[in-house]
């Protein structure tokens, strides 16, 4: 695999556990500790520092909410699949584990934001034009994945 290849794989990962700078899951890739995120961004042992501290402090509220929604995620699957249930029974999982969804999305939302300010205005361009070339490759390969996928 080459150097680009594994460098998107990490930022992929990154995005799509950090949210960066959309939405989605913290609990995973640290990208602000890859040597290649530090050199392309230019971070200082300090931003890293830092970057790492707001990691920690949110990390058991992400986790504690992440299993929170995971486990209501599973009993409306039930509830979806019990051919007793009702409308009342459905909206009312429905309701909670859209509620758990929020409250993680926030949580994500206020660790993004707070990793942002660590960042020079430079280094979040920087940032934003990696992820967008991220997204132009993921697009990309989309489309050849599926093919392979259905086996053609």
């Amino acid at each position: 695999m080459t150097m680009p290849a594994k460098f998107f794989i990490c930022l992929a990962l990154s995005f799509s556990l950090l949210g960066w700078p959309g939405e989605a899951a913290a609990q995973g890739f640290k990208w602000w500790q890859n040597d290649q995120f530090k050199e392309e961004l230019v971070l200082t042992t300090e931003q890293v520092t830092r970057l790492e501290e707001v990691f920690q402090a949110l990390q058991p509220t992400l986790k504690t909410q992440k299993e929170t929604l995971d486990h209501l995620e599973a009993k409306l699957s039930k509830v979806l699949n019990d051919a007793h249930a009702d409308e009342a029974m459905v909206l009312q999982a429905l309701e909670k584990v859209e509620a758990a969804r929020g409250e993680l999305s926030k949580s994500r939302t206020l660790m993004s934001f707070r990793m942002r300010r660590i960042l020079t205005a430079d280094q979040n361009v920087k940032m934003k034009a990696l992820h967008e070339q991220w997204e132009r490759e993921r697009r990309n390969r989309s489309p050849q994945r599926s093919r392979n996928n259905r086996g053609q």
